[in-house]
């Protein structure tokens, strides 16, 4: 009998929580010679779900469960070193210290002959802000999805791989960032500069994190204070996101805009004093006041708000709501609800009512951008909604020159229509979405707007409404060949600043900046070298990315046998990367483009690479093998395993692969069950059962059950492997569920994997009190110890698990 003990309650019960619905990160398509496709574009659901399942634990949303290790890491470094050891053995502690391994950059060109190629990569950025106090524009704020506030102060400088990054706020208790302002001086001084980061991004993700408050600096980011709290301490900031920040000019009146997503309700981080909207601070961010709205209609209820800017000329702060519409405030505290709405009666009282639900928040508007040209009353606005089936929709692009009593509708036919394959219009508009307007001259303006590409309309006399000279797509991300041809800048754009510097080497230019899932961009001169939407063209886009980071997201690891300079990791959005220098450098390249998933090396033939990327059913599993190790690029990799090859199977967004340790040539896939075949492609036999079903039918990857991790161990019974193969499964658990039948999350084995489908057995509730996993959340992986030659020790944790006796994070079995 296999029995399952509690190994203990270890701080792994801290399992970050996942929040947040719809898309997400972007990624690449992997085919060499043709126009690349964003491949999970439509499919930012799945990942939603996938990184989901199990992060999710009531009332403890992931920002609070990191806050909660911050402050014990506090704690402990308060007690006296020897106190900290009393009952250790300081044997077991290693002497080292820990070293960064990158990448920093990530050379994103996985083809290797520049069919997709967006320069150096660094990782998801989210907000941007130049400095005010230095009029060259070299002094510029960025802020990363999960990885803090960065600053560089020659971010203008010519040769682009010389701006240098310095992290500002890896000791603070949270590293998402939402938005970012800075205060105008009346004296510029950029060494006294006061800086604001909302922390949370709220861009729709699955990997969305929400923050803790808002991050301040009185002197350009030496020092940060973080204020949690609004109203004296009666509603908290925990549970929100950032989006977008403004000052009232050189006074000290400033309004966050913050938000949240579905998500955050349904995890319980947004509570009863947590809200979503407005908030508004007279002392530079020092305190912080919530603005609860009031229509015609009466009180709204609290909805996300997702823009806010400052227009000097008008003398007005302008937001949107979510589900309610555009708003106009002369102090930052008390809101009126715009008489004119952009779209006019798409907006009006009857289509948004007071409180959203009374309609089912039929208000056609759920995310917009504002953007108010410097030193004029004119102003654009841009904003999205979702139908009934949950697609985003555009609601267009508006221009007010009196102040929001007016609106004259902006034609975007160059955006809908940008002439590629993939990435027009905004189906990821509630993830990426961005509007920036320049003055051009006295009268003529530059407005871009960023989705998954970048576009340009200059909008003078002659094209007052971008109907004669219509948006050009600066980027083609995915259009030309090669793909991003003419800018070679990374897809999906979250924020833009940019100023007409008056002093330095870009006196009189068009400086911008651009943060996308990338990194962060620049062009010197908008004005002459952004004119373009040609795939032949060559706009001026430089890349900041060279020392920054990293800020990339890694879902698999792995290491060469021998060698410790050499890994290979899954990275998301950025492909499948690498290094063969890990201790002399932390550059690393790209060597399979699309979305980065798991990845293996092979122990005996180390020159062997395994890499795949998600599964987007039907039949879209596969796992690919280059021969060429850290030269592996996209055309060297092949298919070893498709669907077709395991029966047809789907398996998880990222499903699980291992080369089994008791062979030098068998491979391991999990979907909805077990199989083994070669690693070098071939015919792959059935190990398990159907773990859904309990049966033999097909996984069509919609399964809860589908395989999370896999382990082998003992020894070998046969030519074909390990004999001891573990397989945990996915669940739900209480939050996402209801709980299944059969149940999720469970720990299957077999002692003789040659016996078949017969041989495995659900041991799950083999506890020393039963079930080790009753409310049915995915057990997230499973390691064999080898050190044990029977193959009958192995341990699981259950993520999102409690701490308690009766609870552990981990389990242990022993036969």
């Amino acid at each position: 009998m296999t029995v399952i003990r509690s190994f203990g309650s270890l701080l792994l019960a801290l399992i970050f929580s996942g929040v947040l619905l719809a898309q997400s990160q972007g990624s690449d398509q992997s085919v060499p010679g043709a126009p690349a496709r964003n491949v999970d574009r439509e499919h930012g659901r799945e990942r939603s779900e996938w990184f989901s399942r199990g992060r999710i634990n009531p009332g403890l949303p992931s920002a609070e469960l990191r806050h909660r290790a911050f402050q014990a890491k506090l704690k402990m470094r308060a007690q006296p070193a020897a106190a900290r050891l009393v009952g250790s053995n300081p044997a077991l502690l290693s002497a080292g210290s820990w070293i960064p391994l990158g990448p920093v950059p990530l050379a994103s060109d996985a083809s290797g002959n520049g069919t997709q190629d967006y320069r150096q990569v660094a990782g998801r950025v989210t907000a941007v802000a130049i400095d005010p106090a230095d009029p060259t524009g070299n002094t510029v704020y960025i802020g990363a999805a999960q990885g803090g506030v960065w600053k560089s102060t020659n971010a203008a400088y010519s040769v682009a791989n010389n701006v240098a990054w310095t992290p500002l706020t890896d000791n603070q208790a949270t590293l998402s960032i939402g938005a970012i302002a800075i205060q105008e001086q009346q004296v510029p001084d950029a060494t006294k500069s006061v800086i604001l980061a909302a922390t949370g991004e709220a861009n729709n993700s699955g990997d969305s994190y929400f923050g803790l408050g808002i991050l301040r600096s009185t002197d350009a980011g030496n020092t940060w204070t973080l204020v949690s709290t609004a109203n004296n301490g009666a509603l908290s900031f925990n549970g929100l996101g950032g989006t977008r920040m403004a000052f009232k000019g050189q006074t000290n009146v400033v309004v966050s805009a913050m938000a949240a997503s579905s998500e955050g309700l349904i995890d319980g981080a947004v509570t009863a004093n947590t809200k979503r909207g407005l908030y508004t601070s007279v002392n530079a961010g020092q305190s912080w006041t919530y603005n609860a709205l009031v229509d015609p209609g009466g009180a709204t209820d609290a909805t996300s708000a997702t823009s806010v800017a400052y227009n000097a000329i008008a003398g007005l702060f302008y937001a949107a709501i979510r589900y309610h519409g555009f708003y106009s405030s002369p102090d930052g505290v008390t809101w009126t609800r715009l008489a004119n709405q952009p779209g006019g009666a798409v907006l009006s009282a009857t289509a948004c009512p007071a409180q959203s639900t009374s309609n089912n928040r039929g208000c056609p508007i759920y995310r917009g951008e504002i953007s108010v040209v410097p030193g004029r009353n004119e102003m654009y606005v841009w904003y999205v909604f979702l139908d009934s089936y949950g697609n985003t929709q555009d609601g267009g692009i508006w221009k007010s020159v009196n102040g929001g009593a007016g609106w004259t509708a902006i034609s975007d036919a160059g955006i809908s229509n940008c002439g590629d394959i993939g990435g027009c219009g905004v189906e990821q508009g509630t993830y990426n979405l961005a509007l920036i307007a320049v003055p051009n001259g006295s009268s003529a303006t530059d407005l871009y707007a960023g989705a998954v590409n970048i576009y340009k309309c200059a909008i003078n006399s002659n094209n007052p409404t971008c109907t004669s000279a219509p948006f050009m797509n600066l980027t083609h991300v995915y259009g030309c060949v090669p793909a991003g041809a003419p800018a070679h800048v990374h897809a999906d754009q979250h924020a833009m600043t940019g100023m007409i510097p008056s002093v330095g080497t870009d006196s009189g230019n068009e400086l911008l900046y651009f943060a996308n899932d990338g990194g962060v961009y620049r062009t010197l001169n908008g004005f002459s070298g952004l004119s373009s939407g040609s795939c032949s063209a060559l706009n001026q886009f430089d890349d900041l990315n060279q020392n920054l980071g990293s800020l990339a997201q890694f879902v698999s690891f792995s290491q060469h046998p021998s060698d410790r300079n050499t890994l290979l990791g899954g990275m998301q959005g950025n492909g499948s990367a690498a290094t063969s220098a890990a201790s002399s450098s932390t550059a690393w390249v790209s060597v399979l483009g699309g979305d980065g998933a798991y990845t293996a090396i092979d122990r005996v033939s180390s020159s062997n690479w395994y890499a795949s990327n998600p599964d987007l059913p039907p039949g879209g599993l596969g796992i690919q093998l280059c021969s060429s190790g850290v030269n592996c690029r996209n055309s060297a990799f092949n298919f070893v395993v498709t669907s077709n090859t395991v029966g047809g199977d789907d398996g998880a967004f990222y499903f699980p692969y291992i080369l089994d340790s008791g062979s030098t040539t068998a491979m391991l896939v999990g979907t909805c069950r077990v199989w083994r075949g070669a690693r070098t492609g071939g015919t792959f036999t059935v190990l398990s059962p159907n773990f859904e079903s309990l049966g033999s039918g097909t996984c069509t990857g919609g399964e809860v059950n589908q395989v999370r991790s896999l382990a082998t161990a003992g020894p070998t019974t046969s030519s074909s492997g390990s004999s001891v193969i573990y397989a945990t499964t996915s669940g739900l658990g209480p939050i996402q569920g209801p709980l299944t039948t059969p149940a999720g999350g469970r720990v299957w084995m077999t002692t003789d994997a040659s016996t078949g489908v017969f041989g495995f057995a659900d041991v799950t509730e083999n506890g020393p009190d039963g079930n080790i996993n009753p409310n049915q959340f995915p057990i997230s992986s499973v390691a064999a110890d080898l050190s044990d030659g029977t193959g009958n020790t192995a341990y699981g944790p259950r993520m999102a698990a409690r701490r308690g006796p009766t609870s552990p994070a981990i389990c242990r079995t022993r036969r």
